[in-house]
């Protein structure tokens, strides 16, 4: 068995936004810290959408997570943990890593709802090698004649900004047409505003038509089939819907997020079958992150667990260059402007989470903030697009 120190040991199992931000949050002067993951990087999930209008070219959204670890003097290791106890992980070599308090944040599993054919057929928007497949195909088709048929499935945050990106690219296009298919009646339901209506009004007159209030029953190459029936021609499919629990026996957590299993063992974000009342939307997963490792703070000292409570804050949601939406609660406001601010938002967020230790990543990073520059903010700043811009705002109730 593993052991590392004197101090006591924190095993980090998942390095997204929810595990890197618990380790950022215990300081390696405390706390033995290791971080497991298989992958060697972590995906930068914001922006991935992007890479399908070639706004991003995928590698850019790359982060080091060994190197991350450096940094915030943590130990890294890629490997799978293929078992958990109440005082050690067991890993994909045979090594067991013991453990003080563990934080599971492996995220969760794309919701295929059990549709056959869907793993099979249909591609993901999750990661970066998905969507640069999305880009390629739809890259190859404007090459030829013939009408390449996309179809989205799903009408949520994912699917609007997956078609606004290749509308985008690609809504001029004679070679492509575009479907959304949802089992809802109306985009971005789950949302405070019409944005359904908003969403439908930018692209009446393009190559789009939706699909809703039937969900699919089956995914095939050549198309799919709904639950009413119908059948869809569609070259490409894109499955842009929810994420899944990975429904392990230590999943199961309360609202402090530690395993009903184990006491020791605390469960985030995707991996976490939590009680309904909490929301466990992407963006509280930095939130999520930061709280748990507060949370093993309190556990190794003895104090009473507290409570996640999520926060009721504002969600951007940009449907490519013709529109975004912030959506509060209660109502939404619209605005393409928006998309230059979520553009810097995230942008920092991206160098923050990696800044540059040496001169050749400075220029990384220069060149990183330069083509944001050239893409998004000097377009928007324009003073005669921003007037424009700015008399298209509107408040969605």
């Amino acid at each position: 068995m593993l052991g590392f120190g004197s101090k006591p040991r924190v095993c980090i199992v998942g390095a997204g936004f929810a595990g890197l931000n618990a380790a950022q949050q215990l300081k390696s002067s405390k706390y033995d810290v290791t971080v497991i993951d298989r992958e060697p990087c972590i995906e930068w999930l914001p922006n991935l959408h992007e890479i399908i209008s070639g706004r991003k070219n995928g590698e850019e959204l790359k982060l080091s997570r060994k190197r991350i670890m450096a940094r915030l003097g943590h130990r890294f290791c890629q490997n799978t943990v293929v078992d958990v106890s109440g005082t050690s992980l067991l890993l994909d070599t045979g090594d067991l890593i013991a453990f003080d308090a563990c934080v599971i944040a492996t995220g969760g599993l794309d919701d295929f709802s059990g549709v056959p054919g869907a793993m099979q057929f249909a591609y993901s928007a999750k990661n970066v090698a998905g969507c640069q497949h999305i880009a390629k195909v739809m890259r190859r088709a404007t090459l030829g004649h013939r009408t390449l048929k996309v179809s989205v499935v799903g009408a949520g945050v994912e699917g609007v900004e997956v078609l606004g990106e290749a509308l985008r690219a690609y809504r001029h296009r004679p070679q492509l047409e575009f479907q959304m298919v949802d089992a809802n009646k109306q985009v971005l339901s789950q949302c405070a505003g019409n944005l359904d209506n908003a969403v439908r009004r930018h692209v009446d007159k393009l190559s789009v038509d939706f699909c809703m209030g039937n969900g699919v029953a089956s995914v095939e190459k050549e198309g799919l089939y709904l639950q009413n029936g119908k059948t869809l021609e569609s070259d490409l499919t894109i499955w842009a819907g929810d994420v899944l629990p990975t429904k392990q026996q230590w999943g199961r957590v309360s609202s402090t997020f530690q395993s009903h299993r184990f006491e020791s063992v605390f469960v985030v974000g995707g991996a976490a079958d939590m009680p309904p009342i909490l929301a466990k939307e992407a963006f509280h997963a930095i939130d999520m992150g930061r709280f748990v490792a507060m949370n093993v703070e309190r556990l190794l000292s003895g104090k009473r667990l507290k409570r996640f409570d999520p926060a009721t804050k504002p969600q951007v949601v940009s449907f490519g260059d013709l529109d975004t939406f912030m959506i509060f609660n209660g109502f939404s406001v619209s605005s393409s402007m928006l998309g230059a601010a979520k553009e810097m938002v995230y942008t920092l967020g991206l160098l923050q989470l990696s800044p540059p230790t040496n001169p050749k990543d400075f220029v990384n990073t220069l060149d990183v903030f330069q083509r944001s520059m050239r893409r998004v903010y000097l377009p928007t700043l324009n003073p005669v697009s921003m007037m424009g811009k700015l008399t298209r705002a509107r408040l969605l109730t």
